[in-house]
């Protein structure tokens, strides 16, 4: 019997077919893939359904949607943020603009301004913000707008509006918001003289190339005047203040040094 079996040949046992049964995976869920995208392209899901604007303020929502080239019923997934930067590029107030998404159906513009820190008046009315790079954006008219900035009333020289500009992006927002005027008052002696008058009542000279240093100094220097006391207060090296009606008697500012100049 031993002999006998030996002469009978092996049946080879058939290996599972494995080749054929992953390309047979791979068809079939790049068909269901195919079939999943044909149906999320034309469904409401693929579309744009809602555009969100965050952080503009020079300019409406409405202005920067359409600039920017976007429209709600286009393809969600069709939105570069590269093709926004671009389109926002001659919105000359726009600083940044990055582009984050929301399924189902929302697109959010996160905006990024050139800051606000002044209004230049027209002659004609008009009221156009002074940015922090020095530039008058006179695409955006804020004639009815809330003031919330100094106006610039009298300024003969358009060079130092950069300076100026930078001087005024480095006050505190609380100082800042107490400037209500800005003239430009030059002398023979220095073409950079300004006067401010601050919504307290009181009027402050100074220059533009100290501006910043010395008018954060504003409220501690407030603070030790007599209450309801309103004048002029030269601030050049030494803060000196003069109330109203007191002819050319200058006060110093308690704990200052020895005067460096007198008001003008």
């Amino acid at each position: 019997m031993a002999v006998i079996e030996e002469r009978i040949p092996q049946v080879k046992q058939q290996r599972p077919r494995r080749k054929g049964n992953r390309k047979l995976v791979f068809w079939l869920v790049l068909f269901f893939l195919t079939v999943l995208i044909i149906v999320f392209i034309r469904s409401p899901y693929s579309k744009v359904q809602e555009i969100q604007v965050i952080g503009n303020d020079i300019y409406t929502t409405e202005q920067i949607v359409q600039q920017s080239g976007l429209q709600r019923d286009m393809q969600f997934l069709n939105v570069w943020e590269s093709s926004v930067q671009s389109n926002l590029a001659p919105l000359e107030g726009v600083k940044n603009v990055t582009v984050s998404r929301s399924f189902p159906g929302v697109i959010r513009l996160h905006v990024t301004e050139q800051k606000r820190v002044a209004f230049w008046n027209g002659q004609d009315g008009s009221r156009y913000p002074l940015l922090e790079n020095g530039k008058v954006l006179k695409q955006v008219n804020f004639a009815d707008r809330v003031v919330d900035r100094p106006l610039i009333s009298s300024w003969a020289a358009p060079e130092l509006l950069p300076n100026l500009a930078k001087a005024l992006s480095r006050l505190t927002p609380n100082v800042l918001a107490e400037i209500s005027d800005i003239t430009l008052t030059p002398t023979v002696y220095d073409k950079q003289r300004v006067t401010l008058y601050m919504r307290d009542g009181n009027e402050v000279r100074s220059v533009v190339y100290k501006l910043d240093k010395m008018l954060n100094w504003y409220p501690a220097i407030v603070a030790e005047l007599p209450a309801g006391t309103k004048g002029v207060l030269s601030m050049f090296e030494q803060p000196w203040f003069v109330p109203y009606g007191a002819g050319s008697d200058a006060i110093p500012i308690a704990g200052s040094q020895e005067q460096t100049e007198k008001p003008q």
